[in-house]
């Protein structure tokens, strides 16, 4: 059985680098490497991330191949995110972790498996690898150090 490659995009990527969690997302899908394209590594290296990121030998900038299909120059989608979805489509098995609604779209059209921040922590709660206590840290860490917040619903279902 072929291993899945992760993919991640910027936001997710950093969300979780500011919780100092990215190991979480390594340990939960078993994989020795994230990958990330060149461009979503040069957006992390525009901030304070990026010292964070650097330390991280299983973080791994993966260059994209020649050819990517014509819908990843859409216009609505940021460097890093078009980037993320080329490369998560070059890998067969790929996985690719973003938070960005178009990004999310656009990786779905292209027949790719993409996971958004509240899918994977539901993903963590349903196959037991996280329980509601973690969950709930998790949720709260994502608050105050990103300012992410969940709908009230999605938050509701991962605490149940």
């Amino acid at each position: 059985m072929t291993q899945a490659v992760v993919v991640l995009d910027t936001d997710f990527l950093s969300a979780f680098l500011k919780i100092d969690r990215l190991s979480l997302v390594r340990d939960f899908y078993g994989v020795e490497v994230l990958l990330v394209p060149p461009a979503v590594f040069r957006e992390v290296s525009r901030t304070q991330l990026v010292e964070s990121l650097a330390g991280l030998s299983w973080v791994r900038v993966e260059s994209l191949g020649a050819g990517e299909p014509p819908f990843f120059e859409d216009p609505r989608l940021g460097q890093g995110e078009r980037d993320a979805i080329a490369l998560a489509g070059q890998h067969a098995d790929s996985i690719l972790l973003t938070n960005d609604n178009r990004a999310l779209e656009a990786a779905r059209r292209a027949g790719l498996r993409v996971v958004d921040i509240p899918s994977f922590l539901l993903s963590c709660k349903q196959s037991g690898f996280l329980d509601r206590e973690q969950i709930q840290s998790l949720i709260q860490a994502l608050w105050d150090k990103d300012r992410y917040r969940f709908r009230r619903e999605v938050q509701d279902i991962l605490l149940s």
